[in-house]
């Protein structure tokens, strides 16, 4: 048979068919075009698979977890040697990549559980939340780091040093908590919010390991909370770890609105008595070495001046010789006693530098001559105050700090006797507590708010809130005035020669007369007046009183006689 008779009877065929079946020609046409671009979808995919095998070793069997998407697939890690099933999802909308380990090697596991995850993540992704969780040590070491980039000597253009520890100290309590809660290694985002509530009581009931006779106040607690709720807000939301829903909550612990201060000081006789035991007692003790009677010297004036100026301890062991001047406008009398002390921006815990003033001037001149008997000579703009005397320190400017200034302050409460005293009345001194004795000693001494708070730089208000108590006592002639007694005695006893003394009763007596509140109110004490008055006056004033009991019906005749016949007896019938 030829071809086209080939050809001829196989049309006859699928015309036949097509007749039997109900089909006419463009119905084959249709099947067959819908057929090859299968075949071309297919192929293509094979070599887009293809492609993606050849360009990376790192996705070994590369599978879509979904047919009808490209966002998602399971591989298993060329890097890694345990056969793991890893999933990759990637958001076109906000060009980010998601990886994580299924933790399995069972490909229809893997597969399950990558469209559980993809369910999840893929949402986290939309809304901008990153798709690396961290837990909580690294979230403080990611706050830790940002925090010293920070750092400064100027207060509040960054964060201080000596903040920066403090700050650390917060964080280990919020690290220790939530290991406490087996949370250590959990995510940010799966940590419950609730946990946050119990932070407080829990730093509450730690056992201290300073001052362990004292709670921890409230105040200081809720510092922490807030220096926690900080770093979330810093890091945790606004780096996306975590959303709002996911930020802990907390409770502050309640705090007194009472303002007084929280440290104790010691009185003014304290302070003396004292002032007097260092200088003729610790100082002069015999069996020290002279570098030894030298520092105890200079701590004495120390002490001396921190109680005079209020400075922080800070502000104190950053003093230099440059900062101290006498005050020029001031009489030459006082430009021998007084001294301004200036206080830079960058050792001031405000951020503002200021000039205190306070009668120290004899102090500084003897720290200079207990130095020259060392043999330091040069006293430089730049040089500190109060450096370090031991033999590795010496001539390096190395100021003393904080803890060297409070263990000596140790030695002289204990040493002096003092510390007794402040244990029966349940006192603790610290070297902070200068800054309150300056503080209350000014305030007693009649100086004005505005210039306490200049002097010893902080706010008025927070003399005020602090301070209140002592403002109130010092004014209470103000206050009190024309109240009460005292307008009797601002009326009956202010005149010249007017003695006055208040009675048991309360009230005022002037004299022979007493006086109270109740205007009508008059007594005379007449023992007294009596036996001042001349014989004659006697006389005359008993005769008085007997025509007043006579004209007084209330009084009984039997009275009115008897007394009648006191009178005669004493003076004789006859009335004058």
């Amino acid at each position: 048979m030829t071809p086209p008779d080939q050809q001829r009877q196989s049309n006859d065929a699928l015309s036949n068919l097509l007749d039997r079946s109900g089909f006419d020609a463009s119905d084959i046409i249709d099947v067959i075009n819908f057929l090859g671009n299968i075949k071309k979808k297919d192929a293509t995919k094979e070599a887009r698979e293809e492609q993606d095998k050849k360009g990376t070793t790192h996705y070994l069997e590369k599978e879509f977890v979904f047919e009808t998407r490209r966002d998602v697939f399971i591989y298993r890690s060329g890097a890694t040697k345990s056969g793991r099933y890893y999933v990759r999802i990637y958001d076109e909308k906000t060009k980010r990549d998601f990886v994580q380990s299924l933790r399995t090697t069972n490909r229809i596991e893997a597969l399950t559980k990558a469209e559980e995850i993809y369910a999840e993540r893929k949402n986290t992704l939309r809304r901008g939340v990153k798709t690396t969780s961290i837990n909580t040590k690294e979230l403080i070491r990611v706050y830790s780091n940002e925090r010293m980039r920070t750092i400064t000597s100027i207060p509040h253009q960054g964060i201080t040093k000596g903040s920066f520890n403090t700050l650390l100290k917060h964080l280990k309590y919020w690290q220790e908590y939530i290991d406490s809660k087996k949370h250590g290694k959990t995510k940010l985002e799966d940590i419950p919010p609730d946990i946050g509530k119990g932070f407080g009581l829990w730093i509450k009931e730690l056992h201290k390991q300073r001052y362990g006779g004292r709670e921890r106040s409230n105040e200081t607690i809720n510092h922490t909370i807030a220096a926690v709720k900080k770093m979330y807000r810093d890091v945790a939301i606004d780096e996306k770890y975590i959303t709002m829903a996911e930020f802990p909550i907390f409770r502050y612990l309640k705090v007194n609105r009472e303002k007084a201060h929280k440290r104790d000081i010691i009185e003014p006789e304290e302070f003396i008595m004292l002032r007097e035991w260092m200088k003729n007692t610790w100082c002069r003790e015999k069996e020290i070495s002279d570098l030894e009677r030298m520092k105890r010297n200079i701590y004495s004036h120390y002490l001396t001046i921190n109680y005079f100026t209020g400075c922080r301890n800070k502000e104190m062991l950053g003093l230099r010789w440059g900062d101290i001047s006498t005050i020029k406008h001031e009489d030459k009398e006082s430009q021998q006693i007084n001294r301004g002390l200036f206080i830079p921006a960058e050792n001031s815990k405000t951020g503002r530098s200021r000039t205190c003033v306070a009668p120290v001037a004899f102090e500084f001149k003897r720290i200079k001559e207990h130095y020259k008997k060392l043999g330091i000579t040069r006293f430089g703009r730049e040089d500190f105050v109060f450096i370090n005397l031991a033999n590795t320190k010496r001539g390096t400017n190395t100021p003393y700090d904080q803890p060297a200034m409070e263990k000596r302050l140790k030695a002289v409460i204990e040493g002096s006797g003092l510390k007794k005293i402040l244990d029966e009345s349940g006192r603790h001194i610290t070297q902070y507590s200068a800054r309150h004795y300056a503080a209350t000693d000014a305030l007693m001494r009649g100086v004005s708010i505005y210039d306490v708070a200049l002097n010893l730089g902080t706010s008025v208000h927070y003399i005020e809130q602090t301070y209140s108590k002592i403002t109130a006592l010092k004014k209470s002639g103000e206050i009190t005035k024309g109240q009460g007694i005292h307008r009797v005695i601002e009326e009956k006893a202010t005149m010249p020669n007017k003695d006055y003394e208040i009675t048991e009763e309360g009230n005022v007596r002037v004299g022979y007369c007493e006086y109270s509140e109740n205007p009508e109110f008059f007594k005379l004490h007449y023992d007294g007046y009596y036996t001042k008055l001349t014989t004659e006056k006697q006389k005359e004033d008993d005769y008085a009183w007997l025509e007043v009991m006579e004209g007084d019906s209330r009084i009984p005749k039997e009275d009115v006689n008897k007394e009648r016949e006191r009178l005669h007896k004493k003076w004789g019938h006859k009335k004058i």
